[in-house]
């Protein structure tokens, strides 16, 4: 929920999310639930919260969410909601636009909302008190750090690192943009996966693949190292 990227490549699109977070909260594999219609959404379990940082819809929809809005907050539980349960919401949303622009996010901590389907990639910025709404992103690549955990030197930073990769690698895959969520580096505290001596640290990458008709969700756990995939096909 901490470090997203997305990438267009071809007819393939890629949304990719490292989560930052404390050992202690170590999430489930991957699970399914169904709405009423079985439209069925696929995601990590966050057991905490009972929600997710990321998820992949049957429909073809997939929506991601990092911590905080604009600046860095001090917390002020407790909440009405988890931001993890605003984002299952906003998966398995019969109308994307509608759940933006009515949802009432009073007694929410803020988020950034990033949501992609029929082409377009949309999002949402909550900033404790009002909406952010942005038109659609344009169909260009791009990265985003989570304000609670990453100044803006490093966010810039982390930017640079990220248009450098997409300079060098005109063409990817699923599996060299897991190679870069992972890279090394020399800053153990706000590299991609970080470690700021075990109270956060990063403890999965989940990548978002696709297609025009069908996609997939990959999680992978760090430590232990562990690998799951659920495929969909959809009518996108």
């Amino acid at each position: 929920m901490c470090t997203v990227s997305f990438i267009p490549q071809g007819d393939t699109i890629y949304i990719t999310s490292n989560r930052d977070e404390s050992p202690g909260r170590q999430a489930t594999g991957l699970v399914s639930t169904h709405t009423p219609d079985w439209n069925a959404i696929h995601f990590p379990l966050d057991e905490s919260s009972g929600g997710s940082w990321i998820a992949l819809a049957d429909s073809g929809r997939a929506v991601c969410l990092l911590n905080g809005a604009y600046e860095p907050f001090i917390p002020a539980p407790p909440y009405r909601m988890s931001r993890g349960k605003v984002l299952t919401a906003a998966a398995i949303a019969e109308d994307t636009n509608h759940f933006l622009l009515k949802t009432d996010l009073s007694g929410i901590a803020p988020f950034t909302l990033l949501v992609y389907e029929n082409h377009m990639l949309m999002q949402l910025i909550w900033d404790g008190d009002q909406k952010h709404i942005s038109p659609p992103l344009f169909d260009q690549p791009r990265i985003w750090s989570s304000v609670t955990l990453y100044p803006p030197k490093v966010r810039e930073w982390r930017k640079s690192l990220f248009e450098k990769w997409i300079d060098e690698h005109p063409v990817v895959d699923r599996e060299s943009i897991i190679a870069f969520h992972q890279q090394p580096n020399d800053d153990p505290a706000n590299g991609f996966v970080m470690n700021r001596q075990d109270v956060v640290k990063t403890l999965s990458v989940t990548s978002i693949e696709l297609k025009e008709n069908s996609g997939s969700i990959l999680h992978l756990s760090l430590d232990p190292e562990r690998r799951e995939e659920i495929m969909i096909h959809h009518g996108q």
